[in-house]
């Protein structure tokens, strides 16, 4: 019987450390620390929702956020064309889908900071969630997405 609890106590500990141990996509804002997908074991998709503060129009970026912490920004689709939105061949594969503008693009990213703004409606999609990070934080809120090990949630 105790050789039984012995490999239960084990098996509960491997399975913890391993739950703790794997990366996880972070909101930080204000010194507050949100899980958005609590387990990154493999590349997770990530979508950033705003109005765009000339425009006045629905912007969507596409992003990957991937085990090691860096983040890839795969296109970017917006309704507008103008000041501030990408349009340079250079930059991406430009295409115009019904009443879309859509960009193909092949960035990476070490870290991703974004800011709250006055009117952007800014929100994180992923992990099936749908974050309202406007709601959450005042306006000029410094929001920085971090891949990092789960454990350090608790931190």
């Amino acid at each position: 019987m105790r050789a039984y609890a012995t490999a239960l106590c084990a098996a509960i500990l491997l399975v913890s450390f391993d739950i703790l141990s794997a990366p996880a996509l972070f909101l930080q804002a204000d010194g507050e620390k949100t899980v958005i997908v609590r387990q990154i074991r493999e590349p997770a998709p990530l979508t950033i929702h705003f109005i765009h503060s000339v425009q006045k129009t629905p912007v969507e970026e596409f992003l990957t956020a991937y085990p090691d912490g860096h983040f890839h920004l795969t296109g970017t689709r917006y309704q507008s064309h103008g000041v501030g939105l990408p349009f340079l061949p250079e930059e991406g594969t430009f295409r115009q889908e019904g009443e879309h503008f859509v960009l193909d693009m092949d960035r990476d990213y070490a870290e991703l900071s974004l800011r709250t703004g006055v009117g952007t409606e800014l929100m994180i999609e992923a992990g099936g969630k749908r974050i309202p990070v406007y709601e959450m934080y005042p306006v000029g809120t410094r929001i920085d997405l971090v891949v990092a090990p789960f454990y350090t949630y608790f931190l």
